[in-house]
């Protein structure tokens, strides 16, 4: 795609504007944008509110992963009046499941309920980053022949990237991540194996292998506890205790006994956090009708760790 140029699509909708990168890149990692649409075509507010007609500004990037070698996409939403402000914002990742991509929350959804709590001042503005995962767990792989680096790749690189190129505030304290299924076991093994990145934590449906049922890629029964959070749990437990951590599961879901079973290892060792068991199963349709509660756990949780950070114009895009 060309720099700095203007293009219109036209869809079903109406007008959709795509607008071509045109800043040099001087991170370490470098990103190249691959579409995104303009969320601020009109005037917009510096309190975050804008043109309610106005479509989420939502980027598709690509950028380098270090850990794994090779390119690698992800999806972000930009809050309403980002580009007309020189505000920082906190971030949250969710990371998708064993059948999905980066797309997978925004097919549910995520992306426009987002955008429409801020607009309505539900929600305060934060940006939300959609990695990609593949198939493999958002865990370091242990094999000899298989040493790809995936919990690295998204605590450090992927971190490491959306701070360098977006207006975020860097610091752990505001730094959120979720992940639903396999990405829900993701998210809290990344936060047990990479202390001090994330503040908060959310587990949608979680998944968690015993041994017998998991990837070859988590090695031999001592690598696997390395990546298990309920074997986690009790070596990490001082660190946990300073997270906000919510877990979700439905009824039906095949895998809410073992999630049953680590809310209560992680009752036993006092480790707040807020647990839901709710009617539903593993299904598209129970993450879609709970995407306005995740959310306000979110914010909720990140707004505790606020403070307020000092304006950097150096770094500003």
């Amino acid at each position: 795609m060309r720099s700095g140029g203007v293009f219109a699509a036209v869809s079903a909708l109406g007008v959709a504007i795509v607008i071509g990168a045109s800043s040099p890149v001087t991170a370490p990692v470098r990103a190249q944008v691959q579409h995104f649409t303009a969320a601020a075509i009109n005037s917009q507010l510096d309190d975050g509110r804008a043109d309610p007609q106005t479509a989420p500004d939502i980027r598709a990037l690509t950028f380098k992963s270090e850990a794994l070698g090779r390119a690698m996409p992800y999806s972000i939403y930009l809050p309403p009046g980002y580009d007309a402000s020189t505000k920082r914002y906190p971030v949250l990742y969710m990371l998708h499941g064993m059948s999905g991509t980066n797309e997978e929350w925004q097919d549910y959804g995520i992306f426009n309920t987002a955008d429409r709590m801020i607009r309505e001042q539900k929600i305060r503005p934060l940006i939300i980053v959609l990695p990609q995962g593949d198939k493999a767990y958002w865990v370091d792989h242990a094999l000899p022949t298989d040493t790809e680096a995936w919990g690295r790749y998204m605590a450090k690189d992927v971190v490491a990237t959306v701070d360098a190129q977006f207006r975020t505030l860097s610091e752990s304290a505001h730094r959120a991540i979720g992940g639903v299924s396999m990405g829900a076991h993701g998210a809290i093994q990344l936060a047990m194996n990479f202390p001090n990145t994330f503040s908060v934590v959310g587990a949608h449906s979680l998944v968690l292998r015993r041994y017998d049922t998991a990837p070859s890629f988590f090695g031999t029964v001592a690598d696997w506890a390395k990546r298990d959070p309920m074997q986690l749990v009790y070596t990490t437990a001082s660190q946990m205790k300073r997270l906000d951590l919510w877990i979700d599961i439905g009824k039906d879901d095949p895998w809410a006994k073992l999630a049953e079973q680590f809310n209560g290892e992680l009752a036993s060792l006092k480790i707040d956090h807020q647990w839901h068991l709710w009617s539903g199963d593993h299904s598209a349709s129970y993450w879609e009708s709970h995407l306005e509660e995740y959310l306000r756990f979110y914010d909720s949780a990140l707004r505790t760790h606020q403070s307020p950070a000092p304006s950097d114009p150096a770094n500003l895009r």
